[in-house]
């Protein structure tokens, strides 16, 4: 039991506080107000061992570190592009682009309670807008098509509408890009891909039995 106790602490997840973005400045830090915390490979088995599957990989080397994120009323994210700099993604020492991104939905919310992610230019009329709904995934790819020898898709420009503020629930995601090449992640501390493969084992051999 002491082991158990030991392994699970190891696990815990990584709280950064206020969710990371690009910029250090205040105007940067106010695109975006949810809390994210970065989790180690091994404790999100069944997250990546489905993302693999998903998208037709053989291991998950190429994922950055699995994240969940809150939202809690009146929070949210500006528009954005999920696809790096060419000075980051064209870094020969660097995992390369994020070639495409997996939000899980862990929360239910309603049109009138906010927390959609939008696409403002893929809706037609309006912006395109994907409702959370608990067990559902968002897959798209934010560096794929858009203009030649553009390092992004200007097309997944998108937002976090902010949750309401009489909604009855959080908004909580889990997310994960995916990468061009094998990626180093860098926290939680000692997370590894590798450290994952016993467990997302034991989960495929669960989930194969059901």
């Amino acid at each position: 039991e002491n082991n158990q106790d030991q392994e699970a602490e190891a696990l815990q997840p990584l709280l950064l506080g206020q969710s990371q973005t690009v910029g250090k400045d205040s105007r940067s830090k106010a695109q975006r107000t949810s809390t994210t915390w970065f989790h180690h490979y091994a404790g999100v088995p069944e997250l990546m061992a489905r993302a693999a599957r998903l998208l037709g990989l053989p291991g998950i080397s190429r994922f950055e570190e699995p994240q969940t994120v809150r939202y809690r009323r009146s929070e949210k994210f500006t528009w954005h592009l999920d696809a790096l700099s060419p000075d980051v993604a064209n870094d020969s020492s660097s995992a390369g682009q994020r070639v495409s991104t997996l939000l899980v939905y862990l929360t239910d919310l309603k049109s009138e309670e906010g927390g959609a992610t939008m696409f403002r230019d893929l809706g037609g009329d309006g912006p395109l807008k994907v409702r959370p709904k608990k067990g559902s995934a968002l897959l798209f790819f934010p560096s794929a098509g858009g203009i030649p020898d553009c390092p992004f898709d200007i097309r997944t420009l998108h937002c976090g509408e902010a949750v309401g503020e009489d909604a009855p629930n959080e908004k909580w995601i889990a997310q994960l890009w995916l990468r061009q090449r094998d990626y180093t992640p860098t926290a939680p501390a000692g997370s590894e891909h590798r450290k994952a493969t016993v467990a997302i084992q034991e989960y495929c051999k669960s989930a194969g039995s059901e």
